[in-house]
Order: structure tokens, then C-alpha cells, then sequence
């Protein structure tokens, strides 16, 4: 959401705080918000009003539920080496649409139906998930709020939560619904 000085309070109101919380969290005193609130204050430096924006911001966010809280944390994986009838054997099997292809740990591309279907003419016993394989899907930390996660994946399938690099959940679109 974007701000305005004008509308502060408002938000400020509607997140249920008090001027001296919301002063707290964005380090100013609590006479400047009240200043700021009854317009007494026109003239408010660049960099203040970026902290004060800033702490709504992450205030109203606060209660968002976050990647962790949502992801799977048993994530089907494949290898690029790995034969893809294999994979799609488990796919079947599981009831997924895609899995990441990992790589040492760390996320190279991602097998999914849509790139076994773009693929279907050249897939036989032998051809590796390396040669039909997507790219890596989007990565975010545990504690990214769902609604930037929402936003991934109107563009990706799946999303990868990831703890110091490494894959520790997935998050689907079914999952966010």
C-alpha cells in the first residue's frame, strides 16, 4: 500500500496503534506523528517519512502469514541425470505438476507436465531431465510474506523456500489457495 502524510492517522488507525507505537517503530517521537497527523507539520524531511512509511508498511504486513507457514516441506525432487519416464512415473503417482531439479542442493531447473508436453516428441527411454527440463523456479526466504509469494506465482509454477541457500519447502499455486 502507499502512503501519504496526510493519511497516517488513517492507516495508522486502522492497524490499531497508537502514535506512540507507531513513533517506536519507525524511531521518531511521537509528537512528530501527532504533528504530522493534525497537519500542523507540513514540511517532513525525505528520509523520515521513509522510516514512517516504512514501519506501516512492515506493521501491516505483520500479521501476513509467510512462506513457512504455508510450504510443504517434503519436496519431490529430480536430478538432471535422472531419466525422465522415472519422473513421470512419480509425478503420476504423487498427483504433482512439477518438481524442482536440484543439483548439489541447489535448484537448476524445474520438470514439470508443461515441459514434458513441449518436449513429448523427443522424450524416450533414455533422454535425461536435463534435456526437457524448465528453469529454475523463483526462490524466497521463510519469512517472505505470502502475498510476494502470490505474486511469483502468477508467473512460476511453484516457488522454492529456501533456508542459507538451500531448498527446505515448496509452495504450488494449490497450496496458496
Amino acid at each position: 500500500m502507499e502512503y501519504e502524510l496526510k493519511q497516517i492517522g488513517r492507516h495508522r488507525r486502522l492497524l490499531g496503534m497508537t502514535q506512540h507505537q507507531l513513533a517506536s517503530a519507525a524511531q521518531v517521537s511521537q509528537s512528530l506523528i501527532a504533528k504530522i497527523e493534525n497537519e500542523s507539520l507540513k514540511d517532513v524531511s525525505h528520509s523520515v517519512a521513509l522510516r514512517i512509511f516504512e514501519a506501516l508498511t512492515k506493521l501491516e504486513h505483520k500479521e501476513e502469514k509467510k512462506a513457512n507457514d504455508i510450504m510443504a516441506k517434503k519436496i519431490i525432487t529430480a536430478n538432471p541425470n535422472d531419466f525422465v519416464k522415472d519422473k513421470i512415473k512419480i509425478i503420476k503417482e504423487k498427483f504433482i505438476s512439477q518438481m524442482p531439479v536440484l543439483d548439489g542442493g541447489n535448484a537448476v531447473g524445474t520438470l514439470s507436465e508443461s515441459s514434458i508436453l513441449e518436449n513429448l516428441s523427443k522424450i524416450n527411454s533414455r533422454t535425461k531431465v536435463s534435456e526437457v527440463m524448465a528453469e529454475a523456479p523463483p526462490q524466497v526466504p521463510e519469512d517472505t510474506p505470502v502475498s510476494a509469494v502470490a505474486g511469483l506465482l502468477k508467473s512460476s509454477a511453484c516457488v522454492l523456500v529456501v533456508r542459507k541457500g538451500k531448498p527446505v519447502g515448496i509452495i504450488t499455486k494449490s497450496d496458496l489457495i
